[in-house]
C-alpha cells in the first residue's frame, strides 16, 4: 500500500488483511515498549482523569457481555495497569491479568495480588490453582494488533476458555470510515501495530480457531479533549495535531476535561467457544 515509519504496509489481495512487512525487529519494539510507553496516557500528569476515562470505556466493553455468574474468572490480556480489572471486579468477576511490562505488572500486583498477574507472553501463562479451561471470559483490548502471530494467540485463548466461554476484543478497524478517509494518514498506523483487521477477515479468523457466534459493535471510547490533544502530541499527525491544539486553545478547561464518547475507528468483537 505505502511505506511509512521505515516499513512497508501491505494488504492481502484475497482477504484484505493489512500488516507491516517485514515486522519490526525485537530491538525496535523494545524501544517502543520501554519504561515510558504509558506516558502517552498521561498517567504521570493526571492519573485520576485517565483512570476515569479508561474505566468508562471498559465498562462499555464489559457491558456487551452476559452478567457473570458468581466466581467467574476473567483474564485481561495486555492489561496495562489494570483499569479493566477494576471494572471487572466491581461487576463480580475474579480478575486475572497478562501484562508484558514490568511497570504495568507491578501496578496490577499492588491492587490485586502477585498471584493474579502474569508478566510475560500468553504462551507461557500460568496462575496458581488455575488450569486451561478455567476462564469464563478473556478480554483483549488494544492487544491483538500488537502480537506477532494473531492466529496462534487466539488459538491459545480458545484453549484457556471453558465451555460457553466468551472472548471480547477491541482492535483498529481497517474497514472503518476513518480508515477510508485518512488512508496512509490513519492514526492507527503505528510501528507497534503489526496487523489491521476488518470485520470480515477477523470473523473468519475467529471461527477458524474455534470461536462461534461472532458479533461486532462499534467501539465507543470515553475520551476528553485534553486526552486527545495529549495523544496527538505523543503521536504527531500532519493535520490533526494542529487541529487538536487549536481546539484546546479556544475551549475552556472544564469542558476540555469532560469525558465524552468518541468513535476512533475501532471495532469490538465478542465471540463464544
Amino acid at each position: 500500500m505505502f511505506d511509512k515509519l521505515g516499513h512497508h504496509f501491505v494488504r492481502c489481495s484475497t482477504c484484505s488483511l493489512e500488516r507491516i512487512s517485514p515486522q519490526p525487529s525485537d530491538e525496535e519494539l523494545a524501544k517502543i515498549y520501554g519504561a515510558h510507553y504509558y506516558d502517552a496516557w498521561g498517567l504521570h500528569d493526571n492519573e485520576d482523569t485517565v483512570a476515569t476515562l479508561k474505566r468508562r470505556t471498559f465498562k462499555y466493553v464489559l457491558g456487551k457481555l452476559d452478567t457473570p455468574a458468581p466466581g467467574s474468572k476473567l483474564l485481561d490480556c495486555g492489561a496495562a495497569t489494570g483499569f479493566l480489572l477494576d471494572v471487572a471486579k466491581d461487576l463480580g468477576y475474579e480478575p486475572y491479568a497478562l501484562e508484558l511490562s514490568e511497570f504495568g505488572s507491578q501496578a496490577i500486583a499492588k491492587k490485586f495480588g502477585a498471584d493474579r498477574v502474569f508478566c510475560g507472553e500468553l504462551e507461557n501463562i500460568e496462575f496458581p490453582g488455575v488450569k486451561p479451561g478455567d476462564f469464563d471470559v478473556i478480554t483483549m483490548c488494544d492487544y491483538i494488533e500488537h502480537v506477532r502471530n494473531p492466529r496462534d494467540i487466539l488459538g491459545l485463548a480458545r484453549k484457556l476458555l471453558g465451555k460457553g466461554g466468551t472472548i471480547a476484543i477491541t482492535t483498529p478497524d481497517a474497514g472503518s470510515p476513518s480508515h477510508r478517509v485518512l488512508r496512509s494518514g490513519w492514526t492507527h498506523y503505528k510501528l507497534e501495530h503489526l496487523f489491521y483487521f476488518n470485520q470480515k477477515n477477523f470473523e473468519s479468523l475467529l471461527k477458524d480457531v474455534g470461536f462461534s457466534s461472532v458479533k461486532f459493535y462499534p467501539l465507543w471510547k470515553s475520551l476528553s479533549l485534553d486526552y486527545i490533544g495529549h495523544q496527538f502530541e505523543v503521536y504527531p499527525h500532519p493535520a490533526l495535531t494542529a487541529l487538536a491544539r487549536g481546539i484546546r486553545k479556544i475551549v475552556p478547561a472544564p469542558i476540555r476535561a469532560l469525558p465524552l464518547p468518541f468513535s476512533t475507528g475501532e471495532l469490538l468483537a465478542v465471540a463464544r467457544v
